[in-house]
């Protein structure tokens, strides 16, 4: 299971959708919902199979990756930062409350690094 890990995220992902529209099931929505949501749930079910289909030919998944700036791990937070910013502007300033120590992070790991150091 460990070389083909990707392919189950992708197909645990498609079960939680089908487990998903098995609740819309029990509340009675109507069939366009079950044909647009089933849909989504079998494109992701082959979406699964072709990650496996192409994990079984290609090599074994990389368990280590470099990254080329020692500063490029503060991009994920400092986007999400700048993002619940501008999304304050319509929800409210409560959201800096969230951004603000998620900028702070992206600024530590800018400054620090995220690999390790070479002696």
């Amino acid at each position: 299971m460990r070389r083909h890990l990707s392919a189950a995220v992708v197909a645990g992902w498609g079960l939680l959708n089908g487990v998903l529209l098995a609740v819309l099931a029990v509340y009675g929505e109507t069939p366009m919902v079950y044909w647009l949501w089933g849909g989504a749930v079998v494109l992701l079910e082959l979406a699964a199979l072709a990650v496996l289909l192409s994990s079984r030919t290609g090599p074994d998944q990389h368990v280590r990756y470099r990254v080329p700036d020692r500063g490029a791990g503060a991009v994920p937070p400092a986007a999400a930062g700048l993002l619940l910013v501008a999304l304050c502007f319509v929800y409210g300033r409560w959201l800096l409350v969230l951004a603000v120590p998620l900028l702070a992070v992206a600024g530590v790991l800018a400054v620090r690094g995220t690999t390790a150091r070479e002696r």
